[in-house]
């Protein structure tokens, strides 16, 4: 029998050479005119290997998705 895998998260991050999943916990970011933007994120896995040298100042990808609206 198949098991049937839901994600409910609405924020993914994917760290590049990082092959365990992460599940955001928290983020904030910040951007202004002629200045980088900047994101601080928060994040859990049950991977107890990974250390900071692998996900600090690593590329990535970090996405947002809406909520489904209920009741349409």
């Amino acid at each position: 029998m198949d098991i049937l895998v839901f994600d409910h998260s609405y924020h993914k991050l994917k760290i590049r050479g990082l092959q365990s999943p992460v599940d955001v916990l928290t983020f904030e970011g910040r951007e202004q005119l002629s200045t980088p933007f900047r994101y601080d994120i928060q994040f859990t896995s049950t991977d107890k290997a990974i250390t900071p040298e692998l996900v600090l100042m690593q590329d990535g990808a970090f996405s947002l998705t809406a909520p489904p609206v209920q009741g349409m």
